[in-house]
């Protein structure tokens, strides 16, 4: 019987970790380290195949791989010995050439991203004098990681996108003098904003970087508009929620230190200031970040977004 503690998220990260150290020439596994990885990640990986996801290079090159040797044996008879993993090992072997054009891939399209964020932050960073930038991750605690896929995850950042666009709509209707109470909700005047949905590599968590943008005019205390972000995201995931405020002072305090704080108030003429705000941005889209990329996502489903902007 399937250890029912290993999600299919958690599974998806584990056969990608273990085709990706296989495949690349500086690491060296052993044939009983690879066995040992089969024997845990085989049958589970079978059994929560979802025909209705797509899935990542390396999870169909380890199907592919474990079908050449196991045929239609079902997988829970089957045992991964020695000479079974070599036989794994060889079919897996004719990946190799695919695998360095993946990770090219890769890094091609958080290129193209993150030249789409430049432009994006470029233009908030010139249009205004000053912008507060807050960046947010946010995250489901691991207890309740089994219950939220990549579909009941992706519907979260929905919800997310919706109360952005619902309180930007009450930003209008405030100017317009409809609302008189000086209570601001936690999108309103913001600016600008960008996303990236990443899945981590040990427990193949499900987590999104947010970035948001907002008129520096209009706003100040960062570290209370992230708290209030991060205290909706755990009201949207009824609990579920777990994330990290990056506006704190103590975490400021360590970027300041280092010369790379890009968070926080931003002044248009400091240009040491906006150097590192375009920085802090790019950590969205970084090119060496492959292996937390999704393992498997819905059809036309993004990992990466953002605003539009003039």
């Amino acid at each position: 019987m399937m250890n029912t503690t290993l999600w299919h998220d958690y599974v998806v990260a584990r056969v990608d970790k273990l085709v990706s150290d296989i495949l690349n020439p500086k690491i060296i596994l052993s044939i009983q380290q690879i066995s040992e990885q089969l024997n845990l990640y085989y049958q589970p990986m079978t059994l929560l195949y979802n025909n209705e996801l797509e899935y990542t290079h390396s999870i169909r090159w380890f199907i592919g791989s474990c079908y050449l040797v196991c045929g239609n044996c079902y997988p829970n008879d089957f045992f991964w010995d020695k000479a079974m993993t070599q036989r794994f090992l060889y079919a897996l072997s004719f990946y190799q050439p695919e695998f360095a054009t993946a990770m090219t891939d890769f890094a091609f399209q958080e290129n193209r991203n993150g030249q789409s964020l430049f432009g994006c932050m470029n233009y908030f960073l010139h249009e205004y004098k000053r912008v507060l930038i807050v960046r947010v991750d946010l995250k489901i605690k691991l207890e309740y990681a089994h219950l939220i896929g990549i579909e009941a995850f992706n519907d979260l950042m929905n919800k997310i996108m919706r109360k952005i666009q619902s309180d930007r709509e009450k930003e209008e209707r405030r100017k317009a003098g409809k609302i008189v109470s000086k209570e601001k909700s936690c999108f309103e005047d913001l600016r600008g904003y960008a996303w990236a949905i990443e899945q981590g590599v040990d427990t193949g968590g499900l987590h999104c970087h947010l970035l948001l943008i907002y008129n520096g005019d209009k706003r100040q205390e960062d570290w209370y508009l992230a708290d209030t972000v991060c205290k909706r995201w755990v009201e949207i995931t009824e609990g579920m929620g777990w994330y990290f405020n990056c506006n704190t002072t103590e975490y400021k305090r360590k970027q300041e230190l280092k010369g790379t704080l890009g968070i926080g108030m931003i002044h248009r003429d400091n240009i040491l200031e906006v150097k590192n705000a375009i920085h802090a941005a790019l950590y969205l889209t970084r090119p060496d970040k492959y292996e937390q990329r999704l393992k498997a996502w819905m059809p036309n489903m993004r990992s990466f977004g953002r605003c539009n902007y003039p």
